[in-house]
């Protein structure tokens, strides 16, 4: 058995189960994945060991349990990158952490009418909820790379957690067929070609649960 366990459910559905993997995957670091289907009878069950929310992802570290998707990335971030999980400079790492939180927290009309779905793509119109959020996305994305990415091609340059945090937005723009602007629609490409991204997704095409509610965890 491995240090690190991280307990994931379907890459089809699960959007904030890729958020940790891909940090632990981009950083190079050994871990057992734990894969749990989601919304089948026996889901909680297979859970109930390991995660005290009955929710992914959650990480499992010697004595150290840690669920929800953020927190879990502050403790890789912490524990076995030191440090390296946030942009370096404190006017970066707020913005980072600033970003990255309000993704996780916010936005429930993109959570709601577009679910992450690997398999689907489809042209869909977004309410007037919706393309608020969006907008809001895209100013963020804009933003922050006009003021921060001049080392590279993720959100603050290098790549950090907040490009894990909104990888799966960005599935889910691709998905539906979000109109974004120039800027923004540069940093969506970049976390597509992403190989630990599109090896998710590719992965999530393969699997053959069908689930009714699309949007699966939200931790």
């Amino acid at each position: 058995m491995k240090d690190i366990r991280l307990v994931i459910g379907n890459k089809n559905y699960s959007s904030w189960s890729l958020c940790p993997w891909l940090l632990l995957k981009m950083f190079d670091v050994d871990f057992e994945e734990i894969q749990i289907a989601l919304y089948q009878d026996n889901t909680a069950e297979k859970l109930g060991p390991y995660s005290p929310s009955l929710k992914v992802p959650v990480l499992l570290h010697k004595e150290v349990t840690v669920w929800d998707s953020l927190s879990i990335c502050e403790f890789i971030s912490e524990e076995f990158i030191s440090g390296a999980g946030w942009p370096v400079g404190s006017k970066r790492r707020a913005s980072a952490r600033s970003a990255s939180s309000e993704i996780h927290s916010e936005f429930p009309r993109l959570k709601e009418e577009w679910p992450m779905n690997c398999k689907a793509s489809w042209k869909l119109k977004p309410s007037d909820e919706l393309r608020n959020e969006i907008a809001r996305i895209d100013a963020i994305w804009s933003c922050c790379r006009r003021r921060f990415g001049e080392n590279g091609n993720y959100l603050y340059g290098r790549f950090s957690i907040a490009d894990c945090m909104f990888a799966p937005a960005a599935v889910c723009l691709d998905t539906y067929g979000a109109e974004l602007s120039n800027e923004a629609n540069a940093y969506l490409q970049t976390l597509l070609d992403n190989p630990f991204v599109q090896k998710w997704i590719s992965l999530g095409r393969r699997e053959q649960e069908a689930l009714s509610i699309a949007y699966a965890s939200n931790a």
